[in-house]
């Protein structure tokens, strides 16, 4: 395991274990207990306990620079939270969820996601802004491909209700039924929903289903992939 003695070599220790490890819960635990000894032992991450604890005097203040920084995912943010003992019902998950929804990074690492799953925050915490959870914006990708299969796994895996609904009635996998396009990456986050019990029929507030959005996406849109992917759900 690579040593961890400042700021650089903390995040790479995290995005290295999450892009190369076994993927396996435990192997990124004992980079994320590494991780939270070197805090102390190094004195990593006192720029964003000061800011926080300059906050604690103005709750709105320190959630909106808390929220500011996941979502620019700052790893050393998330274990100063947790160190400062911010509450696990914050959607720390969902607000570093929408950086990657907006942009791939590093071949689409989620360590500042995994982080925060290791560390006890909320894995259905909603945005107030919208109701949006970790797993829409996973279903719901503004790059590449569209759908995160590896990100919706952990989520996942980690406890995730398949079902949640956003402000609008939408659960992730009306988002994801929604795309227009269909690739293997979107086939596969669709498997891993329905295997975890994700339900096609519930209704968003517009009436839409997800069952109905792939139907009239496929019509609109065609694709051989997701005409299988129908066939095989109507039989």
């Amino acid at each position: 395991m690579a040593s961890i003695n400042d700021d650089r070599s903390f995040k790479l220790a995290l995005i290295t274990e999450d892009l190369q490890g076994d993927q396996s819960r435990d192997g990124f635990a004992a980079v994320c207990e590494q991780a939270r000894a070197a805090m102390s032992s190094h004195d990593i991450g006192s720029d964003f306990r000061r800011a926080y604890l300059s906050c604690m005097s103005d709750p709105k203040v320190l959630v909106s620079q808390i929220q500011a920084d996941m979502m620019d995912n700052y790893m050393i943010a998330v274990f100063a939270c947790m160190e400062l003992g911010v509450p696990k019902h914050f959607p720390l998950i969902a607000w570093a969820a929408l950086n990657k929804m907006d942009f791939e990074g590093l071949r689409g690492e989620i360590a500042c996601m995994r982080a925060l799953m290791w560390g006890g925050f909320d894995v259905n915490g909603q945005t107030p802004e919208g109701g949006i959870s970790a797993l829409h914006a996973m279903c719901n990708l503004k790059w590449g491909r569209g759908a995160h299969p590896r990100a919706v796994h952990h989520l996942i895996e980690n406890g995730a209700n398949v079902n949640i609904q956003s402000a609008t009635g939408d659960t992730p996998m009306t988002t994801l039924c929604g795309n227009a396009t269909w690739n293997e990456d979107i086939d596969r986050t669709f498997y891993l929903l329905f295997d975890a019990g994700a339900d096609l029929e519930i209704e968003a507030a517009d009436g839409a289903s997800a069952w109905l959005l792939l139907q009239s996406q496929q019509k609109e849109n065609p694709n051989p992939l997701r005409e299988q992917l129908i066939s095989d759900l109507s039989e």
